[in-house]
């Protein structure tokens, strides 16, 4: 009994591994579609209430400091050019924290100084919050001790024989500036919103960071949000609805018909004697064999001859010739007793009357099971309704738009999970509405004989 238990523990363990294995993709993209822009490719689903600053690098008796500090959370780069380095677009490079470009300038003659800052290597730009101005330039004037082109600074500063740490974080409950082999000197909050504190090293570089908590609604949202599917379904670019109703139409009419096609051909082979059955049978059966995308020259080559491009008819028909289909069918109807066939006869039932009501409510589970898996795959068919529509077609589906999120340069990973989280709502309410049908259309056919 103890080797049972045993034995079944273990066996769920190694199921239910198993299924989080096979459902980790689809967490993934729900995480990934309520992700900030940009945090899609991160590995950081859980939010921190502790986190730490990049690291800073000040020399502690350094006694004449001018400080630049400018705000961009979109740059990619930011550097500093200006007269005191005869505008050198690469020397001074900015430290991005958060989106606060910084970068102190040590031992800078007192003076006045024309400067700009430079965005991704290109773009220059004047100080936006510098009121001084000079020759179209930004101005900024150095004086003896600390020189900022700001009122107020993020960056800590060293003065005479100790260190003015100075953070800004408006998220923080808790600061402290960690010293690299000196341990954490506590931060104190004042009235302009920064942190504040002071420190008595003077033993050259010193390497430091800020240590600080945030409350947990601040840091999820810095990792969630919900506008990416409000972006998705409001987006004038993306027409969500449009995209949507087209994949239906798509789905729903080629599961339709390929489930009426494949239940009659099934019927035919199952219960009809004819010239080479079996043989033609078999060769419907040995074109499975062949890999899908050989068919897709020659069938777009049809399509075009016939006008078809960005019409239904073409994302439709086909696809209605479904061997696996026909197969499904056959051997499904082929465990109905002839027995019922015969008796209909007798009753002088003509073949439109077998069909409607024979062959259909004792094929009825396996028809359905046939309808999820082609709505399954025509709802999730990207290539064949990309090349048979143009990049203005009015009738793309929804995973032909959600391509749209794909740029030269950047995917919008997390919009484009956005939208496909709305993908799955008519996978799984079909799922959940005839799960029953399924079920029995995969299992009965090994219960009869």
């Amino acid at each position: 009994m103890f080797k049972r238990v045993i034995g079944r523990t273990f066996l769920y363990l190694i199921l239910s591994f198993g299924a989080f294995v096979v459902l980790l993709p689809l967490f993934w993209m729900l995480l990934t579609a309520f992700k900030q822009p940009g945090q899609a490719l991160k590995y950081n689903f859980l939010p921190k209430t502790k986190a730490e600053s990049v690291e800073y690098k000040i020399d502690a008796r350094v006694k004449n400091l001018t400080i630049f500090e400018y705000y961009n959370k979109g740059a990619v780069s930011v550097a500093l050019a200006g007269s005191m380095n005869s505008w050198n677009q690469t020397s001074y490079p900015m430290k991005n924290d958060g989106g606060i470009w910084t970068i102190t300038l040590e031992s800078l003659s007192p003076g006045k100084y024309e400067y700009k800052f430079i965005l991704n290597g290109n773009e220059w730009i004047s100080d936006p919050e510098n009121k001084l101005e000079q020759n179209g330039n930004s101005l900024i004037v150095v004086k003896d001790g600390i020189s900022s082109n700001k009122t107020l600074t993020n960056q800590t500063a060293a003065i005479s024989d100790k260190i003015i740490f100075k953070y800004k974080n408006p998220s923080a409950t808790a600061v402290s500036a960690s010293i690299k082999n000196k341990g954490e000197v506590p931060l104190i909050k004042g009235d302009d919103g920064y942190w504040k504190a002071e420190s008595p090293v003077n033993d050259g570089e010193v390497a430091y960071n800020f240590k600080y908590n945030i409350r947990l609604t601040d840091a999820l949202g810095e990792i969630y949000t919900i506008n990416n599917f409000t972006k998705v379904l409001f987006n004038k670019d993306f027409p969500f609805a449009g995209f949507f109703i087209n994949s239906l139409i798509v789905a729903g009419l080629s599961a339709f018909f390929t489930v009426i096609i494949c239940t009659m051909g099934g019927y035919a082979f199952a219960k009809k004697d004819f010239f080479l059955k079996d043989q033609l049978f078999l060769l419907l059966l040995t074109t499975m064999m062949i890999p899908g995308m050989i068919y897709m020259v020659p069938q777009f080559a049809i399509v075009s001859q016939l006008h078809w491009i960005n019409t239904y008819k073409a994302m439709i028909i086909p696809h209605l010739a479904n061997v696996f289909g026909l197969f499904l069918l056959r051997q499904y109807i082929q465990t109905i007793p002839n027995s019922l066939f015969e008796a209909a006869k007798v009753d002088g039932a003509s073949e439109y009357q077998v069909f409607k009501n024979i062959v259909i409510p004792l094929s009825f589970p396996i028809m359905v099971t046939l309808f999820l898996l082609t709505f399954l795959s025509q709802w999730s068919n990207f290539l064949w309704q990309l090349i048979v529509n143009t990049p203005d077609s009015a009738l793309r589906t929804l995973p032909v738009g959600l391509a749209l999120f794909k740029g030269q340069y950047a995917i919008e990973w997390e919009s484009m999970m956005a939208g496909a989280c709305f993908s799955i709502i008519p996978i799984a309410i079909l799922f959940l509405l005839a799960q029953k049908f399924f079920i029995e259309g995969m299992t009965s056919g090994a219960v009869k004989g």
